[in-house]
């Protein structure tokens, strides 16, 4: 062999790796796509069907009346559709006065309540 032959070996194997490398670094790039993708996936389909509570009222409410359990009930409402201002406990209802009144259907506000 001459001189010339030995210096380029590492040269050619160099060149010849360098595809190998790409393409295993591509398939590991997108598997770990695909796997973050359906990570994300079951986090939004968590996200949507998770539950929470509302207080619905039963019947018609005037105003400076205390709630009691048979004006209002509990009941389950998907967490994404439930406002930050609804009340999310019945005992926070019960005993408290109306400030404005409620009507029949309505969910319970905070501000509905008087302090």
């Amino acid at each position: 062999m001459t001189e010339k032959d030995t210096t380029l070996k590492p040269i050619k194997y160099f060149l010849f790796l360098i595809p190998i490398a790409m393409g295993a670094g591509y398939y590991a790039g997108s598997e770990i796509a695909v796997s973050e993708v359906a990570m994300h996936k079951a986090e939004k389909l968590e996200a949507n069907t998770a539950q929470g509570t509302v207080i619905r009222v039963l019947q018609n409410v005037p105003p400076n009346v205390v709630v009691d359990d048979s004006m209002v009930k509990a009941q389950s409402a998907f967490h994404n559709r439930i406002e930050p201002d609804l009340v999310n406990s019945i005992e926070i209802v019960i005993g408290k006065k109306t400030k404005f009144g409620l009507n029949k259907g309505q969910l319970v506000v905070k501000d509905d309540l008087a302090n």
